[in-house]
């Protein structure tokens, strides 16, 4: 049973394989509120609580956070993991003729990875300043510094890093501390599905220290901008080496 002044973590992205990882982590630990489009079948941990909505609508997530957290109830955490990946060129030589990446796979990415984490950050802070503060781990990406095919995703993800920024700078004296995890290949079925076998395994034998990256790893990382009181406007590439 969740108590009216418990602390929360929230969870955008729930619904993804990292997003699943991190609510059965984080409500080992106490009450979970879990956001994402769509959920599988799979019920969720005792202690989380799912809403499915969409992300960049201001009014789904305010009245999701209204519904599932008690207003005497601090949120002390929002993990920003929601996420589109899409792979377009910007220009595509197709047969004889030049096309240019399309306008609303475009859109759909920069709702997906950063109208949609700006919103749930917005609203989130809202209530954590409200509650004497909190700490927000947005969800970057490598891409962030440009990379072929990914015009949509890396400039949300460039985005993304500005806005952490921002709002490290504007919400630290409010009591709200802003981070961002600039994630590597991570192996979950997302990657997978997303990234050929041989070209993944590619990025292994680049990768100094040999290997994919975990969900510990990932989870490692969002503890640390939670506990550390001092971390703020940092942005954190966890990719093994890969970019070095």
């Amino acid at each position: 049973m969740m108590a009216a002044n418990d602390s929360w973590i929230v969870i955008s992205g729930a619904g993804g394989a990292l997003g699943r990882a991190l609510v059965s982590h984080f409500a080992a630990k106490g009450p979970v509120l879990a956001l994402d489009r769509h959920f599988d079948a799979e019920a969720p941990p005792p202690q989380a609580v799912q809403r499915t909505l969409d992300l960049a609508d201001e009014a789904e997530v305010r009245q999701a956070l209204a519904e599932a957290i008690p207003a005497s109830a601090s949120i002390a955490l929002l993990v920003n993991a929601v996420g589109l990946i899409w792979n377009e060129p910007t220009l595509a030589l197709k047969g004889a003729r030049l096309h240019t990446h399309d306008l609303k796979s475009w859109r759909d990415v920069i709702e997906a990875n950063l109208t949609a984490p700006f919103v749930v950050a917005t609203q989130v802070a809202a209530r954590m300043v409200r509650r004497g503060g909190g700490a927000i781990v947005n969800f970057s990406s490598i891409a962030s510094e440009g990379n072929p095919g990914q015009a949509a995703y890396s400039a949300a993800k460039a985005g993304i890093e500005g806005l952490t920024r921002t709002m490290a700078i504007e919400l630290g004296p409010l009591g709200v501390r802003v981070n961002a995890l600039a994630l590597g290949f991570i192996d979950v079925a997302t990657t997978r599905e997303a990234v050929a076998e041989e070209r993944l395994q590619g990025y292994v034998k680049k990768t100094p220290i040999g290997r994919l990256g975990q969900r510990e790893d990932v989870i490692n990382a969002i503890e640390f901008f939670a506990s550390n009181t001092f971390a703020n406007g940092t942005i954190v590439k966890l990719d093994g080496g890969l970019r070095l």
